[in-house]
């Protein structure tokens, strides 16, 4: 896990630039940096203050001195990397790291299968000196190019550098956990990095948010799916795509190489025995997902939100660990609302039940909300776009993951938009339901998830307006009253849609809140075999018998709590927001509101609907506003493992 940068000026740009880019990710890679530096066809690896002397002295890593001596040298092509140690902690895991020569790779995320990828690539002649997945995945494109992809398991955003050929190659993985962004200028210069801030501080760059995309957000949300971003000219590489890009006249052309495979037979009904069936390869292959996310040669913890999915990983977790034999104790991490006023957010009684079950240490934390204010800046300085909220659950688990000295964490994004787990996905089954199942679903629905309540009288609703004044029209009505994720759609159309759209928002949020600490998440439910293997999947093992996610439920049924299995609510990292912003920060949320001139604005042209979901989409737009574009020199927050003094796991 790390963080990379790419600058290609052809009419060279300054060492010192790509130094600064880089550091401004250095919470990303606390544990080393590393440079290329290209010109007139001649490269040159150099280290950085952050790079250790045993890099410095090894014969692997190929560093021959700092930075420091180039800074005001000139440069045609500079590759730059932070580094945050996992695999192979040794300095044969330095990037950039030399592949075949004249190849070069920088490279953010993990290949979790690169053990079995080493083996088959040594039966074809490959030999290798470190245990990186980097150096695997060097081998990997030197052997099969650009239909390496697809035979990575893994997330990813990579480049590599082909001297020979002055080309780069840059891809992403199939579903976006990682990020990469963009920004290409108008005499072919091309910037890359892991995040905005880091674009931002080359010379080139200069910075203004696009009204458009800012006006969307307030109206509808985040949609870190988009290839725009709220800063003018800068653009996401789109998920699952690579591109070759010539140094000498090169374009930025993405292809792809994953697409989803096709959606299920449409009204397949539910089979008992086939449903057996199902529970055993969703149950192996979420298993061998974990197992492979356990490679890791630091220490490795999990989120735990007291859901049916977090608990579920923890329980795998528990049993690679158990079948290894592992002495010490797992490690898993929550935030918590003890407080009586936060009931509702409160899911500790659902944590400790987990914990106990599987004999676990339960660290646990709870965010205050006289500490929201700084902690609001700096997760909002960590993200570069505006979320939705205040992320404050995620945002202090993953500060107390940091705090225990853990770098790692298995953790459960990615299950409800496979196995619909939302009320929305009941609603939708209702609308293309024959009457008589409508009613019953509705009913069973109700019976055993009463909060659903809502999603299934608007279902009904909207079942009954299309009878009466037919889709089209329908359609119009549902826009106009903004009920979002398109009502009308059936249930795997509606799950689709959400994994391409609301769920690159949480993965997005996983990743920055993660990193912000310098903590690797790594998603089991977002293993692309599992991904393919739930797209199949018939809608009625999914919502069966009032409920939702009941293939996952029956799957784990016999290992978990029964409380956990068969919960009637749904919560998900939830926030005592309501109490927080209508109680002791009423005032400071009216006063944030008032002095963002920008975001004023912007609500005026969005007009979006009244309530705290709006207010808290305009407070973090005025946040992002004033740390990115009013503040002097853009300072931004501090972020990394140095911010933990005085927090106890």
């Amino acid at each position: 896990m790390c963080g990379i940068v790419v600058c290609h000026v052809p009419a060279g740009s300054a060492a010192r630039d790509v130094l600064r880019m880089n550091q401004a990710l250095s919470h990303r890679g606390p544990d080393g940096e590393g440079y290329l530096l290209v010109r007139d066809r001649r490269t040159l690896s150099v280290g950085g203050p952050d790079t250790s002397a045993q890099v410095l002295a090894s014969p692997h890593g190929a560093v021959d001195g700092r930075i420091e001596a180039h800074l005001d040298s000139r440069f045609e092509l500079m590759l730059a990397q932070r580094r945050l140690a996992i695999v192979d902690l040794s300095a044969g895991g330095h990037q950039p790291m030399q592949g075949a020569p004249g190849q070069w790779a920088i490279f953010n995320g993990e290949i979790y299968n690169f053990v079995e990828l080493r083996e088959e690539l040594k039966g074809l002649g490959h030999s290798f000196r470190s245990h990186s997945d980097t150096e695997v995945l060097l081998a990997a494109f030197a052997q099969w190019g650009e239909a390496a992809l697809p035979r990575l398991n893994g997330m990813w955003a990579l480049v590599i550098f082909d001297a020979q050929r002055r080309e780069l190659f840059v891809a992403r993985d199939r579903f976006g956990v990682k990020p990469l962004y963009v920004w290409q200028g108008p005499a072919g210069e091309l910037l890359l990095a892991s995040e905005i801030k880091s674009l931002l501080c080359h010379p080139l760059v200069q910075a203004a948010p696009d009204l458009q995309v800012c006006e969307q957000f307030l109206s509808h949300g985040p949609d870190e799916a988009q290839r725009a971003t709220p800063f003018q000219g800068i653009t996401r590489f789109p998920a699952g795509h690579w591109a070759r890009y010539a140094l000498d006249g090169g374009r930025l052309d993405p292809q792809p190489f994953w697409r989803w495979p096709a959606e299920p037979e449409a009204g397949a009904g539910f089979d008992s025995a086939h449903a057996r069936e199902l529970q055993q390869r969703y149950l192996a292959l979420l298993d061998d997902a974990v197992r492979l996310r356990l490679r890791s040669d630091v220490r490795v913890g999990t989120a735990l939100s007291g859901g049916l999915d977090s608990s579920s990983v923890a329980l795998l977790v528990n049993r690679q660990l158990r079948a290894l034999q592992v002495a010490e104790q797992q490690e898993v991490f929550s935030s918590v609302y003890r407080d009586p006023q936060y009931r509702d957010a409160d899911e500790s009684a659902y944590i400790a039940e987990v914990a106990r079950q599987l004999d676990v240490h339960s660290n646990t934390i709870e965010a205050r909300w006289e500490d929201l204010a700084a902690e609001h800046e700096r997760m909002i300085w960590a993200l570069d776009t505006p979320p939705a909220n205040t992320l404050m659950s995620s945002w202090h688990t993953y500060k107390l993951v940091a705090a225990s000295g853990v770098t790692v964490t298995l953790d459960g994004q990615g299950a409800d938009e496979q196995l619909a787990g939302y009320a929305r996905y009941a609603r939708n089954h209702v609308v293309n339901s024959a009457w008589g199942e409508a009613l019953g679903t509705a009913r069973e629905f109700h019976r055993t998830m009463p909060g659903f309540a809502p999603q299934l009288l608007s279902g009904l609703a909207v079942k009954a307006a299309r009878s009466i004044v037919g889709t089209g029209a329908t359609a119009s009505l549902t826009r106009l009253l903004r009920m979002g994720s398109r009502p009308l759609q059936t249930v795997d159309q509606a799950l689709r849609g959400d994994f391409d759209g609301p769920l690159a928002n949480l993965i997005h949020y996983a990743d920055k809140t993660a990193m912000a600490w310098s903590v690797e998440s790594r998603m089991p439910f977002m293993d692309y075999r599992l991904v393919e293997f739930l797209a199949t999947v018939p809608a009625a093992y999914k919502l069966h018998e009032g409920w939702t996610k009941w293939l996952a439920r029956a799957a784990v049924a016999p290992q978990l709590p029964e409380q956990i299995v068969w919960r009637r609510d749904k919560l998900g990292w939830p926030i005592p927001e309501a109490q927080w912003f209508g109680g002791p920060l009423k005032d400071w949320l009216a006063q944030q509101l008032q002095q963002s001139d920008f975001a004023r604005e912007i609500a005026a042209r969005a007009r979006p609907r009244p309530g705290l979901a709006a207010q808290l989409r305009q407070l973090n737009l005025a946040t992002w506003h004033r740390l990115y574009f009013e503040e002097a020199g853009r300072p931004g927050r501090p972020l990394g493992r140095g911010l933990l003094s005085g927090v106890r796991p």
